[in-house]
């Protein structure tokens, strides 16, 4: 008789389960990619994503975004972009906002699997633009994000 180990063992290494809890029962964050790692975010006049992205989290490490996603997948290799038109809206609140997307690229992966990655970005071109049209060198912009809930506070 087979030891039913082996069939989720299996069954985790093709879909791609999490690593095991610790022994308090909580998972352990990844760990933070490295700063060399970010794309810088690309300002085109109509961004938009390619393929089927959910947006889970996002975390301001200076002028690092790091956004946790959740795609289908497993075959090919993703690609991740940050994409912004450019311009600043203004909140209820009278602060500037950035309405961004996040372009996910599956390469034609058309595998089934539930992918949790974490992509990089530097959000350097969006704090030069600021400084720019506001004549200032500190400032905040709070960061949505198209067909998402999840937004942040980018402050430079």
């Amino acid at each position: 008789m087979r030891k039913p180990g082996w069939s989720g063992l299996v069954l985790c290494a093709l879909l791609g389960c999490s690593a095991p809890k610790s022994s308090t029962g909580s998972e352990a964050p990844p760990p933070a990619p490295a700063a060399a790692a970010s794309k810088p975010l690309q300002v085109t006049a109509s961004p938009a994503s390619k393929d089927d992205i959910i947006l889970k989290s996002v975390e301001l490490q200076g002028n690092t975004l790091v956004a946790r996603v959740m795609h289908g997948g497993g075959c090919k290799e993703h690609t991740y972009e940050l994409l912004w038109n450019g311009a600043f809206q203004k909140s209820a609140a009278g602060e500037a906002q950035a309405e961004l997307v996040l372009a996910h690229d599956a390469n034609g992966d058309s595998c089934e699997a539930l992918l949790n990655r974490t992509a990089s970005f530097d959000l350097g071109p969006l704090a030069q633009r600021w400084r720019e049209q506001n004549k200032g060198e500190h400032g905040v912009v709070e960061l949505r994000f198209t067909g998402s809930q999840v937004t942040g506070r980018y402050t430079f």
